[in-house]
C-alpha cells in the first residue's frame, strides 16, 4: 500500500470514528498535504478539463491562479517545447528548460486513473535540479578523489627517481642504475597517459544502435571473441528477441568475463545467461566464482578510475554502466550464493514506456537475483 492510500485510510477512519473530524475537515487535511508536498499535482478528466490543481501546480503553470475548470491542453500551445513534449508522451519524462542562460530540470510523471467512474489523467512534476545538482558534486568529488589517487601514486616515485638521475648524471659506474630508473619512470608515464586515455573514452561513447537482435545468435557469436571460450557455460537464451546494439553488448560481455577471469574464478564456474523477466525486457548476467568483492569494493566498483588491481585502468565496469544507461537499462553488481560475483544488466523491450515504476520493479528484480 502506497504512502498516500496509507494516509488516506488513516483519515477517513480517523473522521468515522471522531465527530470533531468532519468529512470537510479530513478534506482539509489531505489538501494542506498535498498542497506542502515539493511536487507540482494536476488531475484532467478525460476532456482535458482541469479537476485539481495543488500549491506546486498553480506556481508551476498557472501564475498562482486557481486553474479548476479550465482546459489544460490548451496551454500546449504556449508552453516552452521541452515541457509540452513531456506533457505529451505516454511515459515518464525528463526535460530541461533553459530561461536566461539557467536551466531547469524536471521530472514528469503521467498516470491513469478513475474518479467517481470516470478516466481521469494525473500529472506529477518535480523539480530536479538541486538534486541533480547534489548528484552531479558528489560523483565529481568521487571522481577527483580518485585521479588524485592515481596521480600521486604515479607522480610521487617518478618525482623521486628524477631527483636520484640528476645527482647520479655524469657518473658513469650509475650508467646500469639510469637505464632501470628511466624504465620505471616510462613505465609510469604509459600508465598515466593510458589512464587518461581511458578517462577520457567515458566521454565519447557513440549512440547505440538499437535493432532487433536474436539472443541465441548473439550468445553464440560471442564465443569467438572470448578466449578459452569452451569452458565457458552459455544457457538457454530468450525466445523473445532484444532490442540494443550487438558491438556494445558485446563489448559489456567482454568487459564482464575480464573481470570474472582476473578475480579469480575458472573459467568451468563462469556461467553466461539471458533470461525475459516478469518486468519487462531480459536480464543478461555474468557469474563466477572468484574471489568476490568487500563492501568497500562493491561500493565503489562502478565509479570511473576506480580499481584494486595494480595494472588495472577503473573503466571496465564504468564503462558498462554507461552502456547500459545508454539503452535506458540498469546494471546491478550483487553477492553469487555459495561465493563470487553475479553482474547484471536489465534491458527494457522495445518500445516498452519507461516509467519510473517500471524501472524500480527491475532494480528490484536484479537485486534478488
Amino acid at each position: 500500500m502506497s504512502l498516500w492510500q496509507r494516509l488516506t485510510e488513516a483519515v477517513s477512519k480517523r473522521a468515522d470514528t471522531d465527530s470533531l473530524l468532519a468529512p470537510l475537515a479530513s478534506q482539509q487535511i489531505l489538501q494542506a498535504v498535498v498542497d506542502a508536498a515539493p511536487l507540482a499535482i494536476t488531475l484532467l478528466d478525460e476532456r482535458g478539463q482541469i479537476a485539481f490543481a495543488n500549491a506546486g501546480a498553480r506556481e508551476l503553470f498557472f501564475d498562482n491562479e486557481p486553474p479548476e475548470g479550465k482546459n489544460f491542453l490548451r496551454m500546449l500551445a504556449h508552453v516552452p517545447a521541452p515541457l509540452r513534449a513531456a506533457l505529451l508522451s505516454e511515459a515518464d519524462h525528463v526535460f530541461t528548460h533553459e530561461s536566461g542562460g539557467e536551466s531547469d530540470t524536471y521530472h514528469l510523471a503521467k498516470r491513469t486513473l478513475s474518479v467517481s467512474g470516470r478516466p481521469h489523467s494525473l500529472l506529477i512534476v518535480r523539480h530536479m535540479t538541486l538534486e541533480l545538482s547534489r548528484q552531479e558534486n558528489a560523483v565529481l568529488h568521487k571522481a577527483i578523489r580518485v585521479i588524485h589517487h592515481e596521480l600521486a601514486n604515479s607522480l610521487t616515485p617518478v618525482i623521486s627517481l628524477l631527483r636520484s638521475v640528476r645527482n647520479k648524471l655524469g657518473k658513469p659506474e650509475a650508467a646500469a642504475k639510469l637505464e632501470q630508473m628511466l624504465s620505471v619512470i616510462e613505465d609510469r608515464v604509459l600508465h598515466l597517459n593510458a589512464f587518461l586515455t581511458g578517462f577520457a573514452a567515458l566521454g565519447r561513447l557513440p549512440k547505440p544502435r538499437l535493432q532487433e537482435v536474436s539472443w541465441d545468435e548473439f550468445l553464440r557469436g560471442l564465443r569467438p571473441l572470448l578466449s578459452e571460450p569452451a569452458a565457458i557455460t552459455i544457457r538457454d537464451a530468450p525466445v523473445t528477441a532484444g532490442w540494443f546494439d550487438p558491438t556494445q553488448l558485446q563489448q559489456v560481455v567482454i568487459n564482464l568475463v575480464k573481470n570474472a577471469r582476473e578475480a579469480g574464478s575458472p573459467d568451468h564456474e563462469i556461467v553466461l545467461e539471458a533470461v525475459d523477466v516478469p518486468e519487462g525486457g531480459q536480464r543478461l548476467s555474468v557469474l563466477d566464482r572468484g574471489v568476490g568483492m568487500s563492501p568497500e569494493v562493491l561500493e565503489n566498483a562502478m565509479v570511473p578510475l576506480f580499481t584494486t588491481r595494480p595494472n588495472g585502468s577503473g573503466m571496465g565496469l564504468a564503462l558498462c554502466r554507461e552502456i547500459a544507461d545508454a539503452h535506458r537499462g540498469h546494471l546491478r553488481i550483487t553477492r553469487r550464493k555459495g561465493g563470487g560475483m553475479m553482474i547484471s544488466l536489465w534491458l527494457p523491450a522495445r518500445h516498452a514506456p519507461l516509467s519510473s515504476d517500471t524501472l524500480s520493479r527491475a532494480r528490484l528484480s536484479l537485486s534478488r537475483v
